[in-house]
């Protein structure tokens, strides 16, 4: 057994991936690229070869998320190189800052599920609905405003195509901004479906979010980006 192959096998047997070596790699390439000349394929093997060891200490929600944003890993990519060696411009990525060495306090008294909920209890703040979900409406204004049949409104929530809000016991109220032109967005059944909550789903469409630039999913949703919104929102809440 090689060195090589008993490393890889020692990485492995810790439940690591182990990365291929840059001569791993430059082999491949001299192979699919035989009129390519020694340097290139030097260059290519060990910007793989560094990028390929970064991918394999990630996590894999890491990774998840990385592949999820490849668009934003190649723009960074691309400015990296198109810098002069000599710039100091920053780069909006995470930078290794010196830690504070210190000391914590420890987990602290064990508490039971019943004092627990008591203490979250007198934490919260009641909240109304519409203070968080923005305008509602119910069927009779829905109808009235909208020109929303009830018989369409309830079709609509049987196929999971229009989000409604629990309000008290029974009564549902549905936020008025997934309307368009009396329907509501598409892409909403798919991305309650990859949330699993209707309130939680809700909150996010409302909500900036940084993989659209500060933009809400909502707003990409009624821009026709439904492809990109549902998989932001599998993404966002793979380890959910």
């Amino acid at each position: 057994m090689t060195a090589a192959q008993a490393r890889r096998q020692t990485i492995q047997s810790a439940g690591k991936i182990a990365s291929p070596a840059a001569a791993d790699l430059i082999g491949m390439f001299a192979e699919r690229n035989p009129n390519s000349t020694r340097g290139e394929l030097t260059e290519v093997g060990k910007l793989v070869a560094v990028f390929s060891a970064t991918a394999a200490r990630l996590s894999p929600a890491a990774r998840k998320r990385l592949i999820a944003r490849k668009a934003r890993f190649n723009e960074l990519v691309a400015q990296i190189a198109a810098e002069p060696e000599t710039a100091q411009k920053p780069l909006k990525l995470v930078a290794k800052a010196a830690a504070e060495v210190s000391q914590g306090v420890g987990l602290g008294q064990m508490l039971s599920p019943e004092e627990g909920r008591a203490r979250i209890g007198r934490y919260a703040t009641p909240t109304k609905v519409e203070d968080w979900a923005g305008p509602l409406a119910g069927p009779t204004e829905l109808e009235r405003d909208f020109g929303v049949a009830r018989s369409t409104l309830h079709a609509w929530q049987k196929q999971g195509a229009v989000i409604g809000l629990l309000v008290g016991v029974r009564k549902h109220a549905f936020p008025t901004e997934q309307f368009v032109d009396g329907r509501p967005v598409a892409g909403l059944a798919a991305i309650v479906e990859a949330i699993g909550n209707l309130r939680v789903a809700w909150l996010w469409l409302r909500e900036p979010n940084p993989g659209f630039a500060g933009v809400t999913p909502l707003a990409r949703l009624k821009a026709g980006a439904t492809d990109k919104v549902v998989e932001m929102a599998h993404s966002n809440f793979a380890d959910a």
